[in-house]
């Protein structure tokens, strides 16, 4: 029986939205204010291929890297050496870059989560990367909607990225539910599907993008499959 749902972050509670810009444009302005200029073309690349490598040392050892050392490598490949006070600033800057332009809820999940609240325990399981658990449970609260969640594991807090089992073992845990009695729901196949199915629980595939996939590219298939949120209460038979 179920008795638990957990959900994950982008695409599926927050509209995923990209803040590369504007996080470069805060790292040119701080590079002009400390007289370091750099060609913006040249602070574009440095920042992508920061972001790539960071990207692919997530996906391979599943470790959640700090936004700090991130800021690090970037101004190292920049030849740029500044203190400690700016780079703290630098940091504070990169993870409140969401706060320019807050991302949207996704079509019906207040409506789904208010109507879930009560009868289920409700979990979030987001990787962080760059914008940290602090302020994604900001965002979520500017929406009204931080209070259905009975726990919210953020990638940056726990260590480890979806789908490492660790941070779904520490949402059941929170939740007070054996893995067997919980469902997760979320748009990507290997973080959600496959990390939730690793430890146990059951899974629900968004596939708000209507993407197509074969059985045996992935290690683990869904057990249900939904193209909007409130699909999930028939399911649930709430």
């Amino acid at each position: 029986m179920v008795r638990a749902v957990t959900f994950d972050l982008w695409n599926t509670i927050l509209c995923d939205r990209d803040y590369g810009n504007y996080r470069i444009d805060l790292l040119i302005q701080t590079l002009n204010e400390e007289g370091f200029a750099r060609d913006r073309h040249i602070v574009e690349v440095e920042y992508s291929s920061t972001i790539d490598f960071f990207n692919e040392v997530w996906r391979k050892e599943r470790r959640h890297m700090p936004v700090a050392k991130l800021t690090e490598f970037i101004l190292s490949r920049l030849d740029v050496h500044l203190s400690a006070e700016v780079k703290s600033g630098l940091v504070k800057g990169f993870e409140a870059a969401i706060f320019n332009d807050s991302p949207p809820l996704v079509k019906d999940a207040k409506r789904v989560l208010k109507l879930l609240h009560g009868r289920y325990g409700i979990g979030l399981i987001s990787n962080s990367g760059v914008t940290p658990g602090r302020n994604l449970r900001q965002v979520l609260n500017n929406h009204k909607v931080l209070q259905y969640f009975k726990c919210t594991m953020f990638s940056d807090e726990v260590g480890y990225h979806k789908p490492h089992p660790l941070i779904f073992r520490k949402a059941i845990g929170k939740l007070q539910v054996e893995a067997d009695d919980a469902i997760h729901v979320g748009d990507l196949l290997e973080a959600d599907i496959v990390g939730a199915k690793a430890v146990g629980m059951k899974t629900v595939w968004f596939n708000m993008a209507e993407k197509n996939y074969q059985r045996d590219e992935i290690q683990f298939v869904p057990d249900y499959e939904i193209k909007n949120l409130t699909q999930l209460t028939e399911i649930l038979c709430y």
